[in-house]
């Protein structure tokens, strides 16, 4: 399966005069990408060689990147409408095309009315949903994040929200996957439940993990709850070493493989960041990388990392042999943008806070037609 993986707020308006305005744009607030324009630019993907679509989050947040959930039960207007979605899915089928939504299992967002609850009211039914200090009255929340407050996935009311919410969207709406957010987080208890219930819900289901250790600190060790005993002890001094280091200064990637080896019984399948790393070192030397996980997802980069054509200088020979690398894999996820060679225009390190919007920057729909992209699609398709 290839997978392109698209940051719905980034890529189109649905307006090819608005895209040309927003063009390479970014912020830290919304810029305007929504369904609509997923839709139109369906036919585009399906060109490149693609036979599925990643949407980043597209429920109710407060964020442009849906990441800090506020409802998970209906789509956030910026984006669209049940209407809206229910098209899209209905012509990414006509195209084969597998619809892929983004859930985030491992917290919501500070604003979200179920914590507000449980923060004013002692006696709150939420109280026991989330995780505070009694003395210090702080809350627990996803790494330095005070925004996203952690969700007790010990707690069978949460497991139930969460399994309610997963198995509205694929019943009601026919999708196809879930790409799951910080999936070393929620516990292990959560995803037994919720994984037996996916694939009951729909045999061929798919679940696409996010077993990442990179940016883990380890005074936030605590939110890690499905990772094991023993293989927390073993990733303590691993997350100490490179606590202070961006994915691609780490010289091994340790964390990602024991978080890979904790949890490979419990998913088929998973994105695999281990073959991430060597393929990124690959690329910048040049070289082109044969990743060893056949059923795993390969990829180059994502929302979160630095572009493959930053990381390699603008070099389109070099990005190109990353492309190349992912197209031997039987699955690979490919970056939007990625086909023109998107690129960045600072280092994530010329950032204090929220380096990634360097990496998000929306769509050139300019250079859709490009010799880049006919070379992406020689070097993707053979």
């Amino acid at each position: 399966m290839r997978v392109y993986e698209i940051l719905v707020d980034r890529f189109s308006t649905g307006s090819s005069a608005k895209d040309a305005a927003l063009r390479l744009k970014t912020s830290n607030a919304r810029i305007g990408g929504n369904l609509n324009g997923v839709i139109k630019k369906l036919d585009y993907v399906k060109d490149l060689g693609f036979d599925a679509i990643w949407l980043t989050p597209i429920f109710v947040s407060d964020s442009y990147h849906g990441y800090s959930l506020l409802n998970l039960h209906s789509i956030d207007r910026h984006f669209g409408s049940d209407k809206i979605l229910y098209s899209l899915v209905k012509k990414a089928h006509s195209l084969g095309i597998k619809v892929i939504l983004d859930f985030v299992p491992n917290h919501v967002s500070s604003r979200h009315r179920f914590f507000t609850s449980a923060r004013k009211n002692p006696r709150s039914r939420y109280k026991d949903w989330f995780f505070f200090d009694e003395k210090t009255k702080d809350y627990m929340h996803f790494l330095g994040m005070r925004n996203l407050v952690k969700l007790n996935t010990m707690n069978q009311d949460v497991i139930n929200y969460l399994i309610e919410a997963a198995l509205y969207w694929i019943k009601n709406f026919d999708i196809d996957g879930y790409r799951l957010d910080h999936a070393i987080g929620p516990s292990m208890t959560f995803w037994n439940q919720f994984t037996k219930e996916c694939r009951s819900a729909r045999e061929d289901f798919l679940l696409l993990p996010e077993l990442w250790t990179a940016g883990i600190a380890p005074q936030y060790m605590n939110t890690l709850w499905a990772l094991d005993d023993k293989t927390l002890d073993m990733l303590r001094p691993v997350l100490e070493k490179n606590r202070d280091k961006q994915w691609d200064q780490i010289s091994e990637p340790e964390g990602e493989k024991l978080a890979l080896s904790a949890m490979k019984n419990m998913f088929s399948t998973s994105i695999n960041f281990v073959e991430n790393f060597y393929l990124r070192k690959a690329a910048r030397s040049g070289e082109v990388y044969k990743p060893t996980f056949e059923k795993d997802f390969i990829f180059a980069d994502n929302h979160d990392m630095q572009r493959i054509s930053w990381i390699t200088g603008g070099d389109r020979e070099r990005a190109g042999k990353a492309v190349t690398s992912i197209s031997r894999t039987s699955n690979s996820i490919v970056y939007y943008g990625t086909e023109i060679g998107l690129n960045q225009k600072r280092d994530f390190s010329k950032y204090k806070t929220a380096p990634d919007v360097e990496c998000r920057r929306f769509m050139d729909w300019k250079a859709s037609d490009s010799k880049a992209v006919s070379d992406f699609k020689t070097a993707f398709r053979d």
